[in-house]
């Protein structure tokens, strides 16, 4: 190739690079722009920044990350939320339990966790300042350790119990099932959640398969997830961005797809498919274990089941109308199965739903959500309140008074 040529392509590799590069200082210029006009205007959609508030676990998959701290946001709640040093929603703890102490370790998931309201109104703090006036505690101490952590499985729970409860030697475990999702999370095939930990039955026992652990690129994923959160929570660019996506993918600006109130008909009957079969034998085998290892280390056990926002809706006819939508005739068959369950096994076990509608009826309130129209989603402070009186109530009468009695019955309240 003659020098002159080979000058000219040079020349002209040159002359596209240096293009190339006005170009994205160009785009550059007017990103930051943009950044700084919404500022400016006050413009911006802070619901990323979740995934900031939880690291990863090689027991769980996910946990909550010690230190973290911010506003949680939903479209109903924004909260400061703060996880002590210990990966807890919680005040500090002492590793070594106080003298004359009840301490009582709550494991459950968002309903326990509790991001969506104030820590000293959760469920759990309500129960300890409930606890204090208690006749059976003689003097003692009460401290409720809240475990709970966002979108955990029963599965994850028990795990988090060996790894993370154990050390603080608790007197008193409580586990929230919550019976709105935990028996289909608890399913492989049902959730098709690969990141996260599951038990399978095997020859009649609890195996625990922790291929999570193995997945290709699950640690690099969560890795992106987080980086994805804190980019989106510092730019206002880019809150737009995400805020457009999910309207055109969702119809609303927070990404919520619209299913009913989350329900799903085959949980509230008996189950003919396979799958659905499964998972409830495998959730009750996990309570069964849970419940048998915990009176193994001399601890006391309560199954808390929790509650939906449609079981507890004040209105009667607003029920009956969304049952009809979905295909239910029973709001009450997983609450009363686990019950039954628990019954037949010798669990103690109070089930939370047909008190907090009777509750919600009585009272004309409404227990769950905050400032939505329709009051979908988590329990509300209000909600926090009547649940924790009534567990502080059980735990009070039938747990630390001595033997406890097997359940708390529920017969006495309409299903609907």
């Amino acid at each position: 190739m003659p020098v002159e040529t080979l000058y000219e392509v040079v020349e002209q590799e040159r002359m596209t690079q240096k293009h190339w590069r006005k170009v994205l200082v160009w785009v550059v210029c007017v990103l930051i722009a943009i950044e700084i006009g919404l500022r400016i205007a006050h413009v911006g959609y802070p619901t990323g920044g979740k995934d900031l508030f939880f690291t990863w676990d090689p027991h769980t998959g996910i946990a909550p990350r010690p230190g973290a701290q911010g506003l949680w946001h939903t479209p109903e709640y924004d909260v400061f939320v703060h996880i002590n040093s210990q990966g807890l929603r919680d005040r500090e703890h002492a590793l070594q339990k106080p003298p004359n102490t009840l301490r009582i370790a709550v494991l459950g998931d968002s309903y326990t966790e509790a991001l969506q309201v104030p820590m000293e109104k959760d469920y759990s703090s309500v129960l300890e300042q409930a606890l204090t006036g208690c006749p059976s505690m003689h003097d003692k101490t009460v401290e409720v350790m809240n475990f709970g952590a966002n979108s955990f499985t029963t599965a994850q729970e028990l795990l988090r119990l060996r790894e993370r409860v154990w050390p603080y030697s608790p007197d008193v475990v409580i586990l929230a099932f919550d019976t709105g999702n935990n028996v289909y999370k608890n399913s492989r095939a049902l959730q098709k959640d690969p990141s996260r930990p599951y038990f399978v039955e095997r020859d009649g026992k609890l195996v625990l398969d922790d291929s999570f652990v193995h997945v290709p690129g699950a640690h690099a994923r969560w890795l992106w997830n987080y980086f994805s959160s804190w980019s989106i929570k510092h730019s206002r660019l880019l809150q737009v961005v995400a805020a457009g996506t999910n309207y055109l993918r969702y119809g609303n600006i927070d990404g919520l797809i619209s299913t009913g109130m989350g329900l799903s008909p085959a949980l509230y009957r008996d189950p003919d498919d396979p799958a659905w079969q499964d998972a409830w034998q495998v959730s009750q085998d996990l309570i069964a274990e849970m419940h048998d290892e915990v009176l193994a280390r001399g601890s006391k056990f309560l199954l808390l089941t929790l509650s939906s926002s449609i079981q507890v809706e004040p209105n009667p006819a607003e029920r009956q109308k969304l049952m009809n939508r979905v295909g239910i005739t029973d709001l009450f068959y997983p609450d009363r199965r686990v019950q039954q369950f628990a019954e037949s096994r010798g669990i103690p076990v109070l089930t939370l739903a047909p008190y907090l509608q009777k509750y919600a009826e009585a009272n004309r309130v409404y227990l769950h959500g905050q400032r939505s129209a329709d009051h979908q989603g988590l329990l509300n402070e209000l909600g926090h309140k009547v649940a924790g009186e009534l567990v502080a109530q059980k735990v009070c009468q039938d747990i630390v008074s001595g033997p406890a009695s097997p359940a708390v019955a529920a017969e006495h309240v309409s299903p609907r």
